[in-house]
């Protein structure tokens, strides 16, 4: 009977996760980056392999699952973030197993599964067709797995399907995306304390590096060089990041509400305290370690922080808002702790939690179905304002937004025929019964063609569309300012050829420029 009642917090956490993530799945706008899942996942042999090489391996193994969602399902737009819904719903279970296995107390795994997937970080990426909601819960199982060897009395051996899915689990996150890397130096440290695992861990984690080699060379092949947009380290990123790591909102995607002050600040305190308390009870007294179990969630929740801070500052591109989800189910155990097991009345813990719950929905219903990047808006306006009796040429700068435009141009054309015959891409120029991966291609090579042909673009194009987002940063990389110098010669190139232009901005948070040229 206990093992059913254990298994209660757990199925509690994956149908909530469930449930809110699958609220309103298709009303968001596909943007940028799922443009980019839709077009890698949609081609098939060397044209799969050559894609996801050009992305440097990140993503592989999620880009091969979606090739067999679409091959399977189709591409609608909830089908393509089943899995993730699917991800953050099993994120939650697992939360609430680590707080089973560490602290055998029931209300304290209800609350960290319920704090877990109640965070307007995590259900926004829950709904989003990429690979950092599985991230997660790759993550959170490897921890569950690395918590039951360490947890395994020093005269026993860990079981094999521990050590099996320690290394299956740390080894498909790898292969997910490079930013779990940030979490092995969390398990590391830990070996300090738990010194009697050191060689299996140790062992554990050589074999999954040697499993990498594939990933470390398609990495250094593309090198780091294709994180050019991240910003150099700022005060106004580092609050977007803390926001996001508090789950009180996650900026610039969605926009302030009435309530994000108060949350960001009721659980900034909340989290400061959670940390405190858990440092003074388990870090060790003299030789004896005071809790195991609350020094492994500290790791994993201060550690990959602390390395992430470092590694920016000294100039190694990191996305911090994005790397703050892999230590939220660490926070949301210590916040469960605190309010249940440090010493507080129960009936008070019970009232904090439910008010910190409370608090984070109010972030998250406001949330859903807004659309920064609104690329079926921006789709629907063009072929409507191209009827076949004024037809015109389309470009796209860079050519990532061909990704997103070519998925809502299937929606509303015919998917096998041309859906757009009134609208000619010229860059790039693939037609539109092709689906190709443009990732991250500014097009410098088919840019210079277009510049240097001027007078056969203004005849065989009586119109043209000039379409544009994350064109580069004024205060960005060097290849960021290089980008959006190319783009505003562009822009300056049509408007010789053409006397008369509109334009038309869509979103906010990385705005899409509609331009038109025509005479």
């Amino acid at each position: 009977m206990k093992r059913l009642t254990d298994l209660l917090p757990i199925a509690i956490a994956v149908a909530a996760g469930a449930a809110v993530t699958a609220i309103g799945l298709d009303t968001r706008s596909l943007w940028l980056d799922e443009g980019s899942t839709f077009a890698i996942a949609s081609q098939h042999g060397s044209a799969l392999r050559h894609a996801v090489e050009h992305d440097g391996g990140n993503m592989i193994a999620y880009y091969l699952l979606m090739h067999v969602v679409i091959a399977w399902f189709g591409h609608a737009a909830w089908v393509l973030r089943l899995p993730s819904v699917v991800a953050n719903a099993v994120t939650g279970g697992l939360v609430a197993a680590i707080a089973l296995r560490l602290f055998a107390d029931r209300r304290l795994a209800y609350a960290a599964g319920l704090l877990t997937v109640i965070s307007l970080p995590l259900v926004f990426w829950g709904q989003d067709a990429r690979g950092y909601a599985l991230l997660v819960t790759l993550s959170v199982g490897s921890f569950l797995a690395l918590a039951a060897i360490l947890q395994t009395p020093a005269h026993d051996r860990p079981s094999r399907s521990a050590i099996s899915a320690y290394v299956l689990t740390t080894l498909a996150a790898l292969y997910v995306g490079y930013d779990v890397a940030l979490l092995i130096p969390a398990q590391v440290a830990l070996l300090l304390v738990f010194r009697v695992r050191a060689r299996l861990v140790i062992g554990c984690l050589a074999l999954v590096l040697m499993l990498c080699v594939p990933l470390l060379v398609l990495a250094a092949q593309r090198g780091s060089g294709q994180l050019f947009w991240v910003m150099p380290i700022s005060w106004p990123i580092a609050q977007q990041a803390g926001v996001t790591l508090l789950s009180a909102g996650m900026p610039p995607n969605l926009h302030y509400t009435s309530t994000t002050l108060v949350t960001e600040a009721v659980t900034a305190v909340a989290v400061v305290a959670a940390i405190v308390l858990a440092a003074r009870a388990a870090l060790p007294a003299g030789r004896r370690l005071r809790s195991g179990p609350l020094l492994l969630v500290l790791s994993w929740a201060v550690v990959p922080s602390v390395v992430a801070l470092v590694l920016y500052a000294a100039g190694e591109p990191i996305e911090l808002s994005r790397i703050t989800i892999l230590v939220m189910p660490a926070l949301a155990l210590l916040l469960a702790w605190m309010l249940l097991q440090a010493g507080l009345a129960p009936s008070l813990g019970l009232w904090l939690c439910a008010a910190l719950l409370v608090l984070r929905l109010a972030q998250l219903l406001p949330s859903y179905g807004v659309s920064s990047e609104p690329w079926n808006e921006v789709t629907a306006y063009v072929v409507a304002a191209t009827p076949a009796a004024q037809p015109a040429c389309v470009a796209f700068y860079p050519q990532d937004g061909r990704e997103p435009f070519d998925y809502y141009l299937r929606e509303l054309g015919q998917p096998r025929g041309n859906p757009a015959p009134s609208l000619r891409p010229i860059l790039p120029s693939v037609a539109w019964t092709h689906v190709r991966p443009f990732v991250e291609v500014y097009g410098y090579g088919t840019l210079d063609a277009i510049r240097a042909r001027p007078p056969r673009i203004a005849r065989e194009c009586p119109r043209v569309w000039l379409i544009g987002t994350h064109e580069g940063q004024a205060h960005g990389t060097a290849r960021s300012r290089t980008n959006l110098t190319r783009y505003r010669q562009l822009e300056r190139g049509f408007a010789q050829l053409y006397p008369n232009s509109t334009l038309r901005t869509f979103g906010w948070a990385s705005p899409i420029n509609v331009s038109l040229y025509y005479r």
